[in-house]
C-alpha cells in the first residue's frame, strides 16, 4: 500500500472537506494534529451523547479539525484526543475567495451571532474564566489556500470587527487576554471560533517532567483510542519515554496492567515522576527493546511511538533495528492482540509487518509538529 493509497483511504472515511456548513447554534470544533481529527471525531461520537459530526477541515501541516454539534458544552471538557475545543461563533462561506475583502471580514466578526454563547461556555473548561461586561481579547489568524490579502490583514480586520461589537466592551490585549478568537480562512470559507479549552487540555496536569521529542498528550491519547481499550488489557510501551502513552491509556478506563520501558534512564525517571502514585498497577524498567524481559504471548496491547531516527538514532539504524524491535513486540503479544505504532518510517513498517506475522488493519497518515508520520493499527495473526 502506497502513502497515496493510505491518504485516499483516510479521505474516503471522512465527511466532505468542501461542503459548506449549515451554520447554527451549538456547533464546536475539536482541533488536533493533522490526520488525527477522525480519531477525535470517533471519541466525540462515543463519549458525547447527542453529538453529530458535520465536517472536517485541515490547515495544512498545522491543524486537523472536526466540526460537530453537541447539545451541551460541558461534556466536551473531558475529551482526550483533542488538543483544543472551540465554539463556532461566526461563519462565512462563498465560492470565490477573490471577492472576500477586509471589510467583509470585519463585518463577519462584528456580526458573528454566537459569541455570547461561546463566552458563557468558557468557565465550563476554565473555572474562573471572566465573562463580564469588559473583556480583553486577542485574535489568532490562519490561512490556507490563495487569498488576496495577507494573514496579518485577516488578523487586523477581525480585531477591528471585535472592537466594534456591542455585546461587551472589547479591548485588544495580546499579552493577557480573557478571550481568544481564532479566525481560520480556508479556500472557500471562514470560521470565527472562541477557544473554550485552556492550556490544561493541551498539556495535561500530570506533565511534571518533559522530554525532548515527547508525544503531545492528545496524540498519545489517539494511539490509546486506536488500541480499542478493554478492561482486561495488559498494555506494553517498550519506548515509553516520559510515560505519556501509558498515562493516556489509563485515562480510558480499567486495565489489568501497564508495562513500560526505555533504554534511557533519564526518560524512565521522567516517566516515574509523571506517573507518581496515581496509575497502578504499572511497571517501569530499563531495557533493550530488541530483547524484552517479558514472556511470550503475555501482553494484549502494544502501543508505542517508535524512534523516528531524527532526535534519537538515525534512519540508517532504524533499517537495522526496526525488524528486531517489531519482531520482539510481536513475540510478547498474544494471538489476535493489537499493536499500535506511530512512526515516520511508514515504508519500513509495511515491509516488515508480514514477516513479523502482523496484519495492518489501518494506516492513518498524520503530521506531528510539522513532521509526517503514520499511525499503524496491526493485529497479530501467527
Amino acid at each position: 500500500m502506497t502513502r497515496q493509497e493510505i491518504s485516499t483511504r483516510a479521505r474516503q472515511t471522512a465527511p466532505s472537506h468542501q461542503r459548506a456548513l449549515r451554520f447554527g447554534p451549538n456547533l464546536y470544533i475539536a482541533q488536533t494534529q493533522p490526520g488525527f481529527e477522525g480519531i477525535a471525531a470517533a471519541e466525540i461520537a462515543a463519549r458525547v451523547h447527542g453529538a453529530r459530526e458535520y465536517g472536517r477541515r485541515i490547515v495544512p501541516d498545522r491543524a486537523g479539525m472536526t466540526i460537530f454539534g453537541a447539545p451541551h458544552a460541558a461534556a466536551l471538557a473531558n475529551l482526550r484526543c483533542s488538543e483544543d475545543i472551540f465554539a463556532l461563533a461566526g461563519y462565512r462561506s462563498g465560492p470565490d475567495p477573490s471577492r472576500v475583502t477586509a471589510d467583509r471580514i470585519r463585518a463577519a466578526a462584528r456580526e458573528a451571532p454566537f459569541v455570547e454563547a461561546a463566552v458563557s461556555a468558557r468557565p465550563l473548561f476554565q473555572p474562573g474564566a471572566r465573562a463580564g461586561r469588559r473583556l480583553r481579547f486577542k485574535v489568532v489568524a490562519r490561512q490556507a489556500g490563495e487569498h488576496p490579502f495577507r494573514r496579518v490583514d485577516l488578523k487586523r480586520a477581525v480585531e477591528r470587527g471585535i472592537e466594534e461589537r456591542r455585546d461587551h466592551t472589547w479591548r485588544l490585549d495580546e499579552s493577557d487576554p480573557d478571550v481568544e478568537f481564532w479566525a481560520t480562512m480556508l479556500p472557500s470559507e471562514m470560521t470565527l471560533a472562541v477557544r473554550l479549552s485552556g492550556d490544561a487540555m493541551r498539556h495535561r496536569d500530570y506533565q511534571l517532567a518533559h522530554r525532548a521529542a515527547s508525544l503531545r498528550p492528545a496524540v498519545a491519547a489517539a494511539l490509546g483510542w486506536l488500541s480499542r481499550p478493554d478492561p482486561r488489557d495488559i498494555v506494553l510501551d517498550p519506548f515509553c519515554g516520559a510515560g505519556t502513552i501509558l498515562i493516556e491509556r489509563a485515562h480510558f478506563g480499567r486495565y489489568a496492567r501497564l508495562i513500560g520501558g526505555d533504554a534511557n534512564v533519564d526518560a524512565l525517571a521522567a516517566a516515574a515522576l509523571n506517573i507518581g502514585p496515581r496509575y497502578k498497577p504499572i511497571t517501569l524498567q530499563e531495557w533493550d527493546a530488541a530483547a524484552l524481559p517479558i514472556a511470550d504471548a503475555s501482553v494484549t496491547r502494544v502501543i508505542t511511538n517508535l524512534p523516528w531516527g531524527v532526535r534519537y538514532g538515525s534512519r540508517a539504524s532504524n533499517r537495522r533495528l526496526y525488524p528486531e524491535w517489531i519482531a520482539e513486540m510481536g513475540r510478547v503479544l498474544i494471538m489476535g492482540g493489537t499493536m499500535v505504532l506511530l512512526t515516520s518510517e511508514w515504508r519500513l513498517v509495511h515491509a516488515i509487518a508480514a514477516r513479523a506475522k502482523l496484519r495492518i488493519l489501518d494506516a492513518i497518515p498524520a503530521v506531528v509538529l510539522g513532521a509526517r508520520a503514520t499511525a499503524f493499527v496491526c493485529v497479530k495473526t501467527g
